[in-house]
């Protein structure tokens, strides 16, 4: 009789984790060329398929350029690195300005990365 507890426990834990992953993935924005260029500030929607999807690493610098745009800054702390601004997520407190940044090695991409300004 424990048994048939625990595993309607274990399947509504494992039911309700399957529902959470699909909200998610179906909520999240997908890096799309044309709405990174006509709306700068809700880039950090795209953020995280950005980073996870690795669609940058490996590409030039000139690469990043025609896809991203002319990016805000370079040579972040002396680092051979370019970023872009993404806008301020919806935030209880003050928000933060969020940064995306590409980090190079020989004019390749070999990172993407998020912080704050």
């Amino acid at each position: 009789m424990a048994l048939k507890k625990y595993d309607k426990v274990l399947f509504v834990f494992f039911g309700a984790a399957l529902i959470a992953s699909f909200l998610i993935w179906t909520f999240e924005e997908r890096f799309d060329e044309r709405t990174w260029s006509a709306n700068p500030s809700v880039r950090y929607k795209m953020l995280d398929d950005i980073i996870d999807s690795d669609v940058l690493i490996g590409k030039h610098k000139d690469a990043i350029i025609d896809l991203l745009g002319t990016p805000y800054n370079t040579n972040l702390l002396g680092k051979d690195n370019f970023t872009y601004r993404l806008g301020r997520p919806p935030s209880f407190s003050e928000s933060k300005r969020t940064i995306l940044i590409i980090d190079f090695e020989l004019d390749h991409a070999v990172k993407a990365s998020e912080s704050f300004e």
